[in-house]
């Protein structure tokens, strides 16, 4: 009688064992085929490009703006220079008309 209850605990045991060896196969199968779906999905390189073009765009921008900006400080330097420029040289006019 002990013998047979030992044996029926045992084969409930081994029952349990086996439920949860099918049970951990079943996950790690749903995860891999997870893993694989994820792997294969490119979508996220879309979006990467997407955010690739916005950086440009917004860098081709700044540096239009920084361009232009430079433009504009040169012309008034050289507005500047031609200014000074322009004074020496009635400086020197009057210096050899003698006035």
């Amino acid at each position: 009688m002990i013998v047979s209850f030992v044996e029926k605990l045992e084969q409930e045991a081994q029952n349990i064992i086996s439920e949860a060896r099918k049970r951990a196969n079943e996950i790690i199968n749903r995860a891999r085929e997870e893993a694989r779906r994820i792997l294969e999905d490119k979508s996220y390189l879309q979006e990467l490009e997407r955010e690739k073009e916005e950086l440009r765009k917004r860098l081709e921008e700044e540096i239009s703006e920084i361009l232009e900006s430079a433009k504009r400080k040169a012309e008034e330097l050289k507005k500047q220079a031609m200014t000074k420029i322009d004074s020496v040289i009635r400086n020197l006019v009057k210096e050899v008309a003698g006035i």
